[in-house]
């Protein structure tokens, strides 16, 4: 009797061994099937990690002729690189759309459009003394030229032709999560000019991403480049 006993319970034994390897042979549950990248995730992720802006991301996949679109498993993948959901919904929205890619590069800026940025503030150059660093004032981009019209003296008025910017940049404080991004500067051969947002002070960044933005789309062969920093 104490041997059947025994026989019964080995077998028993054997069978929930069996069962238990048997279960994860499932591909579906295996973490391998998540790190699988395909060309578009690795884009997207690649861009993400040069700390370009998410709009700038989401329309250069709504302006390129991928045609398929997100899978679920290509959004974990996006997710686990931390690419934030909102970056996500909008390559897909902008994708799935009918004619959206049409109607946006109808949208895209030109030399010939123009543009005001009122509540800027220019940087003054060279040594300052009892003053403010910053003036404060208005940019517009009109006739293939920058237009800076100071707030309290015309002489620091500024007339800059894009024919002699050779490049515009960033400047991005290094911060956990994300670089912010605070002040835009353009550049010809032979000087520089910056300008920020008049209440850069208390974080508003948020037309010196729309400069940023609208040039490096009305002038694609213009070099555009983020310089990250450690201070304002």
């Amino acid at each position: 009797m104490k041997k059947i006993v025994l026989a019964l319970t080995l077998a028993a034994a054997t069978s929930a061994s069996g069962l238990g390897l048997a279960a994860p042979q499932d591909p579906a549950s295996s973490p391998m099937s998540a790190t699988a990248s395909s060309p578009l995730v690795e884009d997207i992720t690649r861009l993400w990690r040069a700390n370009l802006s998410e709009e700038f991301i989401s329309k250069y996949f709504a302006h390129s002729d991928l045609a398929r679109d997100l899978t679920p498993q290509d959004i974990v993948v996006l997710r686990s690189a931390g690419v934030p959901e909102t970056l996500i919904t909008s390559i897909t929205l902008g994708r799935s759309a009918p004619g959206t890619a049409a109607k946006s590069s109808q949208a895209v800026p030109g030399p010939a459009d123009s543009r005001r940025w009122d509540g800027l503030a220019l940087r003054n150059s060279g040594i300052v003394i009892l003053k403010s660093r910053w003036d404060s004032g208005t940019l517009e981009f009109k006739e293939g030229s920058l237009r800076w019209v100071d707030s309290r003296q015309t002489d620091k008025n500024l007339l800059l032709p894009m024919a002699q910017v050779t490049e515009q940049q960033l400047t991005c404080l290094k911060k956990a999560g994300g670089n912010e991004c605070f002040e835009w500067v353009v550049k010809t051969r032979n000087e520089e000019h910056r300008f920020r947002d008049t209440a850069w002070r208390q974080g508003e960044n948020t037309k010196v991403q729309e400069l940023f933005d609208f040039f490096r789309l009305a002038y694609p062969g213009l070099i555009s480049s983020r310089n990250p920093v450690d201070e304002k």
